[in-house]
């Protein structure tokens, strides 16, 4: 039984798992931005959800590249 392969598939998956929460959230808030009827427009929460999908894909982004050395 050989755990290599076990091990390197698990040391992404939180990269992934980042990223896409970071792009869900980068969308969303753009589209808060961006829509005239959006119920949240102008309470900030659009820019705060640009502001933490931004981070969560450069953390993501981080992750990925450095556990593959």
């Amino acid at each position: 039984m050989d755990n290599k392969g076990k091990a390197t598939g698990k040391n992404n998956t939180r990269a992934i798992i980042l990223g896409i929460i970071g792009l869900i959230l980068f969308i969303l808030g753009i589209l808060i931005v961006s829509i005239h009827g959006a119920p949240l427009r102008g309470s900030g929460a659009g820019t705060i959800l640009i502001v933490i999908g931004a981070v969560l894909l450069v953390i993501a982004a981080l992750r990925a590249f450095y556990k593959r050395k």
